[in-house]
């Protein structure tokens, strides 16, 4: 507010006039540029999110990493708009979500009452502890029990980081372990600060970060198929692959059945399926036909298609992320192709989508070349050319070209595709979020 104290002797009339139209003038402005600036706000084009799973160290999914198209696109409140209209809450309370955040965005009560303290990790840049101001926020916000991370570019930052400021430390996995001091490693570890690695490349790199005590790695590992390292291709998995052909193209039930005769694990996990509360059999069921006829064959289809990629197959129980990050794109991708145009048979387009992704993984879950795989499989056409070349492959391919572009870090490639397409921002958060949600409930032991 302007206020202008006037001595009495110069008050008459013409002096007042000008000066409260000077008032007027200056409040105009004022008003002007608040509005211009929320204008502006609001106009400003929406920026595109990518969300990657983060895995433990027995490589189950422990967080979600959030990062925008470009990090100077997108302000504290497109970071908020997005976990709102994504609606991205449930999946947040079970993986919290890993997000670049400034000391400024720290001071905005909108930006961190938007999450919950057990939902979000924020990271800062490596030059944040250069303000005490920021550290003294950092603090406030770690004793109301927010989780603050920090982006490592030096082996001094380790030590310089305040403890009662960060509980969590960001490191690329090249640098971490042929620059960083094993000293520093022992440091951070012994200090209590949770160790996260970005960059992780190979499963050796993976295995590496794991034995040096680091907490979360990234998942970039998982999609990278080594022909010549590693195992046979799977036997097992290709004759389960011949199993779901056989249900695809409706085959005769007595065949189903034989291969499920030869596989006695796979006859135990149909059984239990049908049997179980989720399926809601209200008899005991103990023989194929009745089984194969109580699920139905496209529940079949669906349950042998994520079964393919369950560890128990052939190497135990442990957690396997690769079949849920498959699970994932498939979900994505059929979300994608509902939101892009109507189609006359919605049904097929949604099966194509979901299959494109799920089996966009085979050739690194079998370890075959995927036009080996495809020889297996009596897919659509579209289907067939969109894993077969993804950019080359139509509508389908193009969109697991930037489903894929998107968790390289390709961000660019993946805005490209999803605009030319007229997917929006917020449809693709909300696709990736949902599907994240849908594969990150997977649980076999519940299906099989």
């Amino acid at each position: 507010m302007l206020i202008i104290l006037i001595p009495h002797e110069f008050r008459n009339g013409a002096i007042l006039a000008r000066l409260q139209l000077y008032q007027s003038l200056l409040i105009w402005v004022k008003m002007t540029h608040s509005l211009n600036r929320y204008t502006n706000a609001t106009h400003m084009p929406v920026p595109y999110f990518f969300f990657r799973p983060v895995l433990a160290a027995d490589h189950s999914w422990a967080a979600i990493d959030w990062q925008p198209a470009s990090i100077l696109s997108a302000g504290s409140e497109d970071f908020v708009r997005c976990f709102s209209g994504s609606d991205a809450a449930p999946l947040a309370n079970m993986l919290p979500m890993i997000a670049p955040a400034s000391p400024a965005w720290l001071e905005d009560s909108a930006f961190v009452d938007a999450f919950d303290p057990s939902q979000i990790v924020f990271m800062l840049q490596a030059s944040s502890p250069d303000s005490a101001e920021a550290m003294a926020r950092c603090k406030g916000l770690r004793s109301l029990g927010y989780r603050i991370g920090l982006d490592i570019d030096s082996a001094s930052l380790v030590r310089q980081a305040p403890l009662s400021a960060f509980n969590y430390v960001r490191f690329e996995a090249a640098y971490a372990r042929q620059d960083l001091p094993a000293a520093d490693l022992t440091y951070a570890g012994e200090a209590g600060l949770r160790k996260i690695a970005t960059g992780v490349g190979t499963l050796e790199m993976f295995d590496w970060l794991i034995s040096k005590g680091f907490d979360w790695c990234d998942s970039h590992f998982l999609t990278a198929r080594t022909p010549h390292f590693g195992k046979e291709p799977d036997l097992t998995r290709l004759k389960l692959l011949k199993l779901l052909n056989l249900v695809i193209q409706d085959g005769d039930t007595h065949k189903i059945e034989e291969i499920f005769r030869e596989e006695p694990k796979l006859s135990y996990n149909l059984l239990r399926l049908v049997n179980s509360v989720a399926v809601g059999a209200r008899t005991k069921i103990s023989n194929f036909s009745q089984a194969i006829a109580i699920l139905g064959r496209r529940q079949l289809q669906r349950w042998l298609q994520l079964l393919i990629y369950a560890n128990r197959l052939a190497d135990g129980s442990a957690p396997n992320p690769l079949m849920q990050l498959a699970a994932a794109r498939g979900r994505q991708l059929e979300l994608l192709g509902k939101a892009i145009a109507p189609s006359p048979d919605m049904t097929m387009l949604c099966d194509n989508a979901f299959m494109t992704g799920l089996f966009s993984l085979l050739d690194v879950l079998i370890n075959a070349p995927m036009e080996e795989i495809l020889k297996e499989l009596p897919l659509h056409d579209e289907t067939v050319e969109a894993l077969r070349s993804p950019e080359r492959g139509g509508m389908l391919g193009h969109l697991l070209s930037a489903v894929i572009s998107g968790e390289s870090g390709d961000f660019a490639n993946a805005e490209r595709i999803l605009s030319e397409y007229g997917i929006s921002p917020e449809t693709h958060a909300k696709a990736q979020i949902a599907a994240f949600y849908w594969a990150a409930r997977i649980n076999i032991d519940q299906h099989d």
